[in-house]
């Protein structure tokens, strides 16, 4: 057991043993923050800390039942699984033999020498990872501890990766024997870019462009000035490992979440008749003196980062893994290969080719049905601004599905939900009511209203 499991497992007993759900929500959150850290290695067997803790969870008793939750979006989740779990039991077996890019053993190297789909231990364990974020999300949102769990997971892993890029900057970093435990492939030393506690900078890019999009609109909500320089130094904190990580993946989904939100704050100050006027103006000034100070310095940087991406060996490689995914879609007649049987560049082309047809409508579904209901939700907004952002990301990179931040995403809208119609299952000894009234001085400004 590694240093960050032990402390993470300790965290969520204590939480058991006391019944307060706000300990192991913490763990979990935590978990979500240094996904790329190991919580527990036995032999050649390694399980990130997110994974520890929702297995440690997983066999504590569950809350009292309060009422039954009726929301589509569990509906689908659940079909979702049930549906993956059958395409990955029979998948290997009804479609051998056809080429795909098994996941491990990287995509460059594949890309020319395709690996032969059979059975192999990454269906086991993808299994294994989305059961584990299924079963993490679920107690969350049965507790009301999500909201809690994505602060943690928000401070976490923004916090440590800059102070990490300091350490680095300054030539101290001395913790890779800390945070780079899995058996992955981290970024190389010579890479200028920064990763943080994640294992590679678009991974980074990926997590810092959901809290970015969440800060940014708990900023714009924020009714006093307190919660403003809360959430505005999340949003600094995150902007800043956004642009470090100089990743594709800021850059494409980063222009894109930009114009959404862009367009969002405008339309709903229009709708509101003008209303926080002063703080649109603030907002405004802020970024054209921003402009004008750094020229054409930010421009340039983007520009270089698209120049050397495109055409570069790695771009080609992951064009060419999402082409060889597309046919691992055709090739199994829509039905997919099974989790952990292909791993593509991007999110969606992943799904397709494991999940097939089905698996990306209910998983679809279900995402954009949360997006809807949380984006009609004035507490919920923040939540849905920080999954849209995800998934964009993921869209452009980061195709792995168990990530920790997604399904923590998930049962934050899910647990807005239950709340707006009245059918909250936190059971009483459960202290959601007081979670609620603890952080309402931080929460209020991200849109987390009790």
């Amino acid at each position: 057991m590694t240093l960050l499991g032990a402390l993470a497992i300790a965290l969520t007993l204590c939480g058991v043993a006391l019944r307060r759900p706000t300990l192991p929500a913490a763990a979990l959150g935590f978990g979500a923050g240094v996904p790329a850290s190991a919580g527990l290695a036995v032999g050649p067997a390694t399980l990130s800390v997110f994974v520890v803790v929702a297995a440690v969870v997983g066999c504590t008793p569950a809350p009292r039942r309060g009422a039954r939750l009726q929301d589509p979006a569990v509906s689908l989740l659940v079909t979702f699984v049930c549906w993956a779990l059958v395409v990955t039991a029979i998948g290997p077996w009804t479609f051998a033999g056809i080429a795909v890019l098994t996941p491990g053993k990287g995509i460059d190297a594949q890309v020319h020498a395709p690996s032969a789909l059979q059975y192999s231990i990454g269906n086991a364990s993808q299994v294994a990872y989305l059961l584990a974020s299924v079963v993490a999300a679920r107690f969350l949102w049965r507790t009301g501890t999500a909201p809690i769990a994505l602060l943690v997971a928000a401070w976490t892993g923004s916090g440590l990766s800059a102070a990490r890029g300091l350490l680095r900057t300054a030539g101290l970093d001395r913790t890779a024997w800390l945070f780079d435990t899995l058996p992955v492939d981290y970024s190389g030393v010579g890479d200028a870019r920064l990763r943080g506690v994640f294992a590679e900078p678009s991974e980074l890019a990926a997590f810092s462009l959901a809290i970015v999009a969440f800060a940014a609109v708990g900023t714009a909500r924020a009714d006093d000035a307190q919660t403003r320089i809360t959430s505005g130094t999340l949003f600094t904190v995150a902007a800043g490992n956004l642009l470090a990580s100089a990743s594709g993946t800021a850059v494409a989904a980063g222009c894109i979440v930009a114009v959404a939100l862009g367009g969002s704050f405008v339309a709903r100050f229009v709708a509101s008749g003008g209303r926080h006027a002063g703080a649109f103006t603030v907002a405004f000034l802020t970024i054209a003196f921003a402009s004008v100070a750094s020229g054409t310095q930010i421009v340039d940087s983007i520009m270089q980062i698209v120049e050397e991406k495109v055409g570069s060996q790695s771009f080609d490689s992951r064009t060419a893994a999402d082409e060889l995914g597309y046919r691992v879609l055709l090739e199994t007649r829509g039905m997919g290969a099974g989790l952990g049987s292909d791993r593509s560049s991007s999110f969606l082309v992943t799904l397709f080719a494991t999940t097939g047809v089905v698996g990306v409508m209910t998983f679809g579904a279900a995402t954009l049905t949360l997006l809807f209901r949380s984006a009609r939700t004035v507490a919920a907004t923040p939540v849905a601004a920080a999954l849209l952002g995800l998934l964009v990301a993921k869209a452009v990179s980061a195709p792995d599905l168990a990530t920790p931040l997604l399904w923590v995403l998930i049962a934050t809208g899910i647990h807005f939900a239950a709340r707006r119609e009245g059918t909250g299952l936190a059971g009483p000894e459960d202290d959601s009511a007081l979670i609620h009234q603890k952080y309402n001085m931080y929460s209020a400004g991200n849109g987390f209203r009790a």
